[in-house]
């Protein structure tokens, strides 16, 4: 579209954008508490031999910094899902495949998975949404 300020966005859009600001906040919040956890007894988890195991220091500090990081990617596209950028559509719509695909191998337990990367793939590759996403080019 030639004129931007006449398209408004579509509720799915936002719905989406709102989805997408939630994953950012528990991301950044799990993230930060997944690195400071190292400051006590390090977490422990079960093997598939039955043999208790501790958690390291450096995978809580690496794959805290990666939640981090990843909640301040989901902020920047927040910020392309609301401008109407074709990146974004892309993003979202490659990370919800992504979702299905390896929720598939977490069956019976990823059904919720699938449903919701399901109805937000719908949302983001309707005629509307498409139509605001390729406003900006």
């Amino acid at each position: 579209m030639s004129n931007a300020e006449t398209m408004r966005r579509p509720f799915g859009v936002t719905l989406v954008a709102l989805l997408v600001a939630v994953a950012a906040v528990m991301n950044i919040t799990f993230g930060i508490l997944i690195m400071f956890s190292i400051f006590g007894d390090n977490p422990t988890f079960t093997d598939p031999t039955g043999a208790s195991r501790e958690v390291s220091g450096f995978w809580l500090i690496f794959n805290g910094g990666i939640m981090v990081l990843l909640g301040f990617m989901y902020l920047w596209l927040i910020k392309m899902i609301m401008i109407g950028s074709t990146t974004a559509q892309f993003i979202i719509q490659m990370l919800a495949v992504i979702n299905i695909v390896f929720a598939i191998f977490n069956l019976p337990y990823g059904w919720y998975t699938i449903l919701i990367s399901f109805i937000i793939l719908l949302m983001v590759s309707g005629a509307k949404a498409t139509m605001w996403f390729r406003q900006t080019n």
